[in-house]
């Protein structure tokens, strides 16, 4: 069996969502570390399997997730990687925002990456972050969904890729 970290950062709970949706689909020991609410993150060296997942806000991914891939970039391209995004888009705009995501390093050594879709949280969202993604809905006619199979395949792939090294 192997160990995997899903770590993630979720500013309006849906990154957190998806991120416990792969939990519960993989197998072996899995540790999830949320790097908005951990100040020390689990020895990287312990584990497999790594899956960085983040949300995409203003067009670029959390700070917080662009900082641990940068100064973790090297450990992170010698393990098996599945990174994931969260956002509003489908289609080739979630492609280019997740190409866009993380280093192109990790990305080329990735295993699987893929977007999940998003979801809109009036309660978590502040009063400029509700207008704002409103008007970019309504402007763009954008379908705010999560894609469920989108996970599950995710999962099936980094669980497929394990069980063949």
């Amino acid at each position: 069996m192997y160990n995997t970290l899903i770590v993630f950062a979720s500013n309006h709970g849906t990154v957190e969502r998806c991120a416990r949706e792969l939990f519960r689909l993989l197998k072996g020991k899995v540790d999830l570390c949320n790097l908005n609410r951990r100040e020390l993150i689990p020895d990287l060296g312990t584990y497999d399997t790594i899956i960085v997942g983040g949300s995409i806000h203003y067009g670029k991914i959390q700070d917080v997730i662009a900082g641990f891939c940068t100064n973790n970039q090297q450990l992170l391209a010698d393990k098996r990687l599945g990174l994931f995004i969260n956002c509003l888009y489908s289609g080739v705009k979630a492609q280019r925002q997740l190409e866009s995501a993380f280093p192109e390093i990790l990305t080329r050594h990735a295993v699987v990456q893929d977007y999940f879709g998003g979801e809109l949280n009036d309660k978590k969202m502040n009063f400029w972050e509700r207008i704002i993604t409103r008007q970019i809905v309504r402007s763009e006619e954008l379908e705010v969904m999560l894609y469920k199979e989108k996970i599950e395949r995710f999962a099936e792939i980094i669980t497929s890729h394990e069980e063949e090294n």
